[in-house]
C-alpha cells in the first residue's frame, strides 16, 4: 500500500498542497473583497471559526528592490472584520489541514496560531506579487484577458455586493474604505444600475 512517506506519493501531495494554496488565496480574495496584501498578512489567529469572521489588521507590502514587510492598515477603517460563508470556512479548514500535514512532513513541526495562512518556508508571509504572477499564469492557461489581476477579484466582490442591493456604507465598511464617497466614486456604474432597477420597480408599481 502506497503511503505519504513514499517519495512518489510525497511529490503528489506536495503538488496538491501547492495548487490548493493558490486556489484558497484567490477564492478568499473573491469571497471577502480583501486586498492582495491583506490576504497575505492574515494569521490563523485572525480567524474566529465560531463566528465565521476574519480580523483584518495588517497587510504585506513590497518595498522597491527590497523584501516584503508587514504594515498596519493605513486608516482605522482598514482594521476591520470580514465575514465568511460556511463554504469558505470549510475551504480554510481544509487548507489548514494541508498546512499541518506539509509542516509535519517537511519540518517535523505543527502549525501555530501565529503562523501566516500563506507563508514561505522561512515563516515569513508570501509576497503579493507571487500571487499576481500565478494569477497571470491561470489567465493565460484558460485563455482569459491578461489585463485582469488579483485586484479584479476585489472589484468583482464589491460589484456583486452592490448588484445584490447592499447599501454603500456596508460595502465601504467591508472593503475597508475610510469614506463611503470613495466607494461611490469607484463603483458609481454599479450603483447607477441599481438606481435604474429601483426606478423601473417604482414605475411598475405606480403604472408610470
Amino acid at each position: 500500500m502506497v503511503t505519504r512517506n513514499n517519495k512518489k506519493e510525497m511529490s503528489k501531495w506536495q503538488k496538491e498542497v501547492f495548487i490548493m494554496k493558490y486556489e484558497t488565496y484567490f477564492k478568499l480574495v473573491l469571497a471577502t473583497g480583501l486586498r492582495r496584501g491583506e490576504a497575505c498578512g492574515l494569521k490563523w489567529s485572525d480567524i474566529n471559526w465560531r463566528k465565521r469572521t476574519i480580523h483584518v489588521q495588517r497587510g504585506v507590502v513590497k518595498l522597491s528592490h527590497q523584501e516584503s514587510i508587514t504594515k498596519d492598515p493605513k486608516t482605522s477603517s482598514g482594521d476591520r472584520m470580514v465575514y465568511l460563508s460556511k463554504e469558505m470556512c470549510q475551504l480554510l479548514k481544509a487548507w489548514r489541514k494541508e498546512c499541518e500535514w506539509d509542516r509535519a512532513q517537511t519540518a517535523n513541526e505543527t502549525v501555530s496560531e501565529d503562523d501566516y495562512l500563506f507563508r514561505q518556508p522561512n515563516g515569513k508571509p508570501m509576497c503579493p506579487s507571487t500571487f499576481t504572477y500565478r494569477f497571470k499564469l491561470v489567465l493565460k492557461a484558460n485563455n482569459l484577458p491578461l489585463d485582469l489581476s488579483v485586484h479584479s477579484l476585489h472589484h468583482t466582490n464589491a460589484s456583486l455586493l452592490i448588484s445584490q442591493g447592499v447599501d454603500v456604507r456596508t460595502v465601504a465598511s467591508l472593503l475597508g474604505h475610510a469614506q463611503a464617497s470613495t466607494t461611490l466614486d469607484i463603483y458609481a456604474h454599479a450603483f447607477d444600475k441599481n438606481k435604474r432597477k429601483a426606478q423601473e420597480k417604482l414605475g411598475k408599481a405606480i403604472g408610470l
